[in-house]
């Protein structure tokens, strides 16, 4: 007991020194981006997650900043990969960011994509994580699949539409392994919005979104949830099954390390070597933006949650993640090869 409450005041003694530390670096930020225009490239098109979830902080990044302006730049294309490897190649000054899924970065290189050749996921600049939810994955609300068991059965590859080799096609081909059922990946479709419509016109039979995403369509019947990507299940929806606890237990270790890849989810990066003061004020920026009361009630109302990680324990965590996931790079080059 004495322990504890030691350990108590010690917290308490500290706390002002933390605040007063983040005072600092958030009072640097503005020093640093004061009047200066901040560019967030964002992997996807304009209704997709990604941009709904950059346009909801644009103001509150603009408010902290002290910026002239922060410009959203929708960059679609390969699932992500087109905007890494924009950002990857910029003059690392903090003035132009990436805002997508660090999943992807990990898992691309993993796969030998062509489109991920020029870069190194753990040298990008990882700035601060907004949110992290769980992957699900849905099927059309007139479809006759029904449940996960109903894929297993399937005579036939299910069909999977895809905008390209991000990490929702990574994780299909993780699944298909685990699971034990074929997947047929169709792409050249412009993010969630269109392989959504596909999976609920029957063009396919399903895909794999964010749980914000999904919420919509299944509330309005339009699509049924079969399977959750995570190590936990839904409090709202506890009957869908969780993959890392229905998979056989030889194939438990592949699918909890692609759901722990998946939780680094939507994040701010920067390219390679970026200046260590606009890493130190961006990081200041999103963690000051992420507290923002405003945004909170913003991100309740609007049933997009925020899961905030600081931006040094991100650049950690994606190091020690893209060392750990070596027992899936057979399954996704694989995935790759099927496609080319």
């Amino acid at each position: 007991m004495k322990t504890t409450r030691r350990k108590l005041m010690l917290a308490g003694a500290m706390a002002p020194l933390v605040m007063g530390g983040a005072g600092r670096a958030l009072a640097q930020a503005a020093g640093f981006y004061k009047d200066k225009v901040i560019i967030i490239n964002v992997a996807g098109g304009a209704a997709g997650g990604h941009t709904r979830y950059a346009r909801m902080l644009q103001p509150y990044l603009l408010k902290h900043s002290g910026a002239k302006e922060v410009r959203i730049v929708l960059m679609p294309g390969g699932g992500g990969l087109k905007a890494a490897n924009h950002v990857w190649r910029v003059k690392p000054n903090g003035l132009e960011l990436f805002f997508g899924n660090v999943s992807t970065l990990i898992l691309a290189p993993l796969a030998g994509s062509a489109g991920a050749q020029a870069f190194d996921p753990v040298k990008f600049s990882y700035l601060g994580r907004v949110t992290s939810e769980p992957r699900v994955l849905t099927v059309g609300g007139k479809s006759a699949i029904k449940s996960i068991q109903d894929v297993q059965k399937l005579k036939r590859p299910f069909v999977f539409p895809s905008q390209g080799t991000d990490e929702d096609f990574y994780t299909m081909a993780v699944l298909g392994d685990a699971l034990g059922f074929k997947v047929k990946a169709v792409t050249g479709y412009e993010g969630n919005a269109d392989t959504s419509l596909a999976v609920i016109k029957g063009d396919g039979d399903g895909h794999i979104t964010g749980w914000s995403e999904s919420l919509g369509p299944i509330r309005s019947g339009d699509k049924n949830p079969i399977l959750m990507v995570t190590s936990l299940p839904s409090p709202d929806y506890p009957g869908i099954p969780v993959v890392t606890a229905i998979a056989p237990a030889a194939k438990r270790a592949t699918v909890q390390a692609m759901a722990t890849i998946l939780e680094t989810h939507r994040s701010y990066i920067g390219p390679p070597n970026m200046d260590p003061q606009a890493v130190a004020a961006f990081r200041a920026v999103v963690t000051a933006a992420l507290k923002d009361p405003d945004l909170l009630a913003e991100s309740k109302k609007g049933e997009r949650p925020v899961a905030p990680l600081e931006g040094a324990l991100q650049q950690k965590q994606v190091a020690e993640l893209a060392k750990a996931s070596a027992n899936l790079e057979s399954i996704l080059k694989a995935a790759v090869k099927d496609i080319q």
